[in-house]
């Protein structure tokens, strides 16, 4: 979820509007010059979207985001489970379905790589960031937050909904042989990205995985970060004028 820096304007005019003052005293400007470093570095934090997102752009991912695309395939073609993770080195990962010829992503959701690639029983499903993820030897995906699926054998459930991909998979390369009691082997060409489905041949649509490593330690928000750096320079400025 991208957080954003908000400032009560009334107050920023009273605090930051002195410049001279606080270009004239050292222990003021090393407070604001920290308080610019660290909301610079929030900023360039990257994003872990919540939940199941809609037509974003491949640039948003990528540039503002944050995330790196580690695989690309077409659902028309056969990958095996070690590949199409292969090179996906980051703690989350993002599942995504696009056509091939847009720009813009059809339906994707991310979440801890861990998660998404732990087996789960035919029907059922994990809660992760916001979406329930699947894994086993019918199908891989996910379905928005509190859906059910059903898996005959991709998920054939909602099928006018957006908030849903399933890939189905095999415990061979390159032909059918799904057992839904064991995670798979393989990705076996389609199913679906959003309302979008049977698909199964041709080069229209393509698979996509991301991958993102987030930082070990937790980042305070943008918000609580300006609102303790402004008090320090209000409290300083305030020191200054009783001098």
């Amino acid at each position: 979820m991208a957080l954003k820096v908000l400032f009560n304007s009334d107050l920023w005019v009273k605090i930051v509007n002195p410049l001279e003052i606080i270009m004239k005293n050292k222990m003021l400007k090393a407070a604001v010059a920290g308080l610019v470093l660290s909301l610079s570095h929030v900023a360039q934090a990257g994003v872990v979207p919540v939940g199941v997102q809609n037509d974003i752009n491949f640039s948003t991912v990528t540039a503002d985001w944050g995330w790196t695309l580690c695989h690309r395939s077409n659902y028309g073609s056969s990958v095996s489970i070690t590949d199409m993770f292969g090179t996906c080195n980051g703690s989350y990962v993002m599942l995504a379905g696009a056509l091939s010829s847009s720009n813009k992503i059809d339906t994707l959701a991310a979440a801890l790589f861990s998660d998404v690639t732990a087996y789960t029983s035919v029907n059922t499903t994990r809660t992760s960031n916001g979406a329930q993820w699947y894994f086993n030897g019918y199908s891989m995906g996910f379905a928005g937050l509190g859906d059910m699926i059903s898996q005959t054998t991709a998920d054939t459930a909602g099928l006018n909904e957006r908030d849903r991909l399933s890939w189905h998979t095999s415990m061979s390369a390159g032909y059918w042989n799904q057992n839904s009691a064991l995670s798979p082997l393989h990705v076996y060409n389609g199913w679906r990205s959003g309302s979008n489905y049977s698909i199964y041949e041709g080069t229209e649509w393509e698979r996509l995985v991301f991958t993102y490593n987030a930082p070990k330690n937790d980042i305070p928000e943008p918000s609580t970060l300006a609102i303790f750096g402004l008090t320090l320079v209000a409290l300083g400025l305030r020191r200054f004028k009783k001098q």
